[in-house]
Order: structure tokens, then sequence, then C-alpha cells
């Protein structure tokens, strides 16, 4: 884990305007359709959440899960606006168990990845560097061989 550095204060403020960006977006969609508002926020909890809760630089997890929870998200909500008549029947449709589901396994394969990705692509260079290593050694070996080197090693 690295430790985190001093954020300085444009991009604190420039977090304050994302927060404040969102927070006018959920307010106007709440104005212009609540029968989708709800249950759009009931599907994307597990996002909004981390959004809040994530201390990474750039907040790299919160994007990592919106965006698969967006992307699990988009057919099920485009069908709900043209086909919604009230806010009961659009919760019917967006809040079934199998889309919430769905939706919140998206967000989990999301974290899961953010988290072990970084770890398995350091044992991969590892990995990689211990072959590359024994492919030197191997090389070095033979060229003290072919040019007589023994004692020049040994000493």
């Amino acid at each position: 884990m690295t430790p985190e550095r001093p954020r300085s204060a444009l991009g604190k403020a420039m977090d304050m305007l994302v927060l404040l960006a969102l927070g006018l977006a959920g307010g106007g969609l709440m104005a212009l359709s609540p029968d989708i508002a709800v249950p759009l926020t009931v599907l994307m909890l597990p996002g909004l959440v981390t959004l809040l809760l994530d201390r990474s630089p750039g907040s790299a997890l919160a994007r990592a899960v919106l965006l698969f929870e967006g992307a699990a998200s988009v057919n099920p909500i485009v069908q709900a606006w043209y086909r919604c008549s009230g806010i009961h029947d659009c919760m019917q449709r967006l809040c079934s168990p199998t889309l919430i589901l769905r939706v919140w396994l998206a967000a989990c394969l999301a974290f899961l990845v953010a988290q072990i990705l970084p770890i398995g692509l350091k044992l991969l260079e590892d990995h990689r560097l211990r072959i590359r290593r024994a492919v030197l050694q191997e090389r070095r070996a033979a060229l003290i061989e072919e040019w007589g080197l023994e004692e020049a090693d040994k000493a």
C-alpha cells in the first residue's frame, strides 16, 4: 500500500466539484423522472458508496465499480425509460432480485479486478524477471567457458 500523498487545494476543490455535479445530476434526474431515479439509485448503490469511501488517488476503485455497474445496467435502464408507466412499474422492472443481483455482482467483480490485478501483474513481472535472470546466467556461463575466464571469475 502506498502512503497517501498530500493533496493540493485544486485536487480537493475538484473532488468537491465532482461531488456537487453528481448531486446536481441526481437531483435533476429526480426532478425529471423520479420513477426511474429511485430504482436507479438502488442499482447504483454499491458504486455510490464506493465513491464516497474511496481514498485512492483518482478514485480508481470507485471508477471501476461505477463503470462495471453502468455497463451491467444500461439495457435495463433504457428499457425502463421507454416502457415504465409510474414508480410502481419501474420499481418492479428495475428492482427485481435477478437484476439487482446481476448489477451488484458486476460491482463485486470490478472490486475484485481492481484489487487482484495489481497483485497478478506484480507476480507476472517477477516471473518474467526470474526467467530473464536465468537466461542471462546461462549466457554468462557459456561466455566464461568459451573465453576461458574461470580463473578471472574465481579471483
